[in-house]
């Protein structure tokens, strides 16, 4: 474990007592809703996830997974989302940030 990095050693040591915030169900309720707090809290979340996945080399814990292009808007990314949603129905149980995750690493591979 010494060789490993302090973030990747944090999670080694905290990985069984974090609590999932949101699952699918939840995320693609906010969404697909009208209420404006639960849209921002859907596009607050996505745009979270990206910039966790953009900040995760600079930790030296991962390379970047999905390569969302500049110019991407966070309701395209909402659009993104739940259409990958509607195509991988079996996934909407996951938490929240791995659905997220599948759906743009499906959408905006890096080659």
């Amino acid at each position: 474990m010494r060789n490993f990095p302090l973030g990747a050693r944090l999670l080694f040591v905290t990985g069984g007592a974090r609590a999932n915030f949101l699952d699918g169900y939840e995320l693609r309720e906010r969404c697909e809703s009208q209420r404006i707090d639960y849209v921002n809290t859907c596009l607050g979340y996505l745009t979270g996830v990206i910039d966790s996945d953009d900040a995760a080399p600079s930790w030296r814990l991962a390379k970047s997974l999905f390569c969302v292009p500049r110019g991407v808007s966070a309701n395209q990314l909402r659009g993104t989302f739940l259409s990958y949603l509607r195509e991988h129905p079996e996934e909407e149980d996951l938490n929240a940030a791995i659905l997220v995750g599948n759906a743009f690493i499906s959408a905006f591979p890096c080659d």
